[in-house]
């Protein structure tokens, strides 16, 4: 099993948690879960942390990170890490970074930034028309330089197709739980997470991520739409049954569950819908057509559609990717 090639690009003036935690999950996924219950570990990332250019990289807080090269070196990755960066160095980036990012994930790279990051991936044009998420103080000035970016300060975590965002410092932990599972599957997840001893990870395995972190904005009203939705994403919803369910008018309520989540009502459900069908890629061997039936699609042309939009590629070639992933026994088992 190739380990998943990974790149952690160190901004000059980054945070040294941005680079060196990245760095300490993915290089233990895979191994250290499987050293503590005596099993084989198969390391499953391959991580390399290279700079803008030669030398070390010199930390906002003074610390010193050695890299192993330089971006412009990089040929290939399955994966690049974009650590928080200087946002008062926007201009040098135009020819030290942004050509590099552009070739990579024209070459099919999955790019995801970590808090400041994102405004690399923006200055690349990586992020026009996406959806993306970066540190709540920075929100005004991003807004300000990339009005083409739908940014949401509400959501800890992102993904647009390939891209995928963080916002706070410490929000790089669940981006790289989210990453591995992306790679590598729920149960290498979960395991790391646990050997890890990170909090507020999800114990069951339908509680997605990205999911639960919209719950943490207070309000009940929409809350409990939200509820209604992951019970019955199958099945036929409007906007209006779910602003009776809210107690409110359509109007408010639309109003409303954007604020709290950051995603209209349909965004949210096509995501939910798209996150079980993941779920059933991975872990059935079930038709492409009676999935999308499953999770509440009849028309199977849409259902590709939105599934390449939100997760980057087609359903069977995330399900080829997912299976190549999967443990021997686990093959065995679905």
């Amino acid at each position: 099993m190739r380990p998943i090639d990974t790149i952690i690009l160190a901004m000059p003036g980054t945070l040294p948690t941005t680079v060196a935690g990245p760095m300490d999950v993915f290089t233990q996924a895979g191994q250290l879960w499987e050293q503590l219950c005596a099993a084989n570990p198969v390391p499953r990332f391959s991580v390399r942390i290279v700079g803008v250019d030669g030398g070390d990289v010199s930390c906002m807080n003074g610390m010193q990170i050695r890299t192993q090269g330089t971006l412009a070196e990089v040929q290939s990755a399955d994966l690049l890490i974009v650590s928080s960066a200087n946002v008062g160095e926007r201009e040098a980036w135009a020819t030290t970074v942004v050509p590099h990012l552009v070739r990579l994930h024209r070459q099919g790279t999955r790019i995801a930034s970590i808090c400041t990051g994102a405004f690399v991936l923006a200055e690349a044009g990586l992020l026009s028309g996406r959806i993306a998420t970066t540190h709540w103080g920075f929100v005004p000035m991003f807004r300000a330089l990339y009005p083409e970016v739908d940014v949401r300060p509400e959501r800890m975590l992102t993904q647009d197709g390939s891209i995928f965002c963080s916002g706070g410092i410490n929000a790089y932990a669940e981006l790289c739980l989210y990453l591995v599972e992306y790679w590598c599957g729920y149960k290498t997840a979960e395991q790391l997470a646990r050997a890890l001893v990170l909090d507020g990870w999800r114990e069951q395995q339908m509680d997605y991520s990205l999911f639960e972190f919209q719950k943490r904005h207070g309000d009940a009203a929409i809350l409990k739409a939200q509820n209604h939705m992951e019970a019955h994403f199958r099945g036929t919803l409007n906007v209006a049954g779910l602003a009776q369910i809210a107690a409110m008018s359509e109007r408010n309520f639309k109003r409303r569950f954007k604020k709290a989540t950051g995603d209209t009502p349909n965004e949210y459900l096509q995501r939910l819908r798209i996150e079980h069908a993941k779920h059933r890629l991975e872990h059935s061997m079930q038709g492409i057509e009676g999935i999308a039936d499953e999770v509440g699609y009849r028309d199977v042309a849409y259902f590709r559609q939105v599934f390449k939009q939100l997760a980057g590629m087609t359903p069977q070639a995330y399900r080829t990717k997912m299976r190549i992933a999967l443990p021997a026994t686990e093959k065995a088992a679905a």
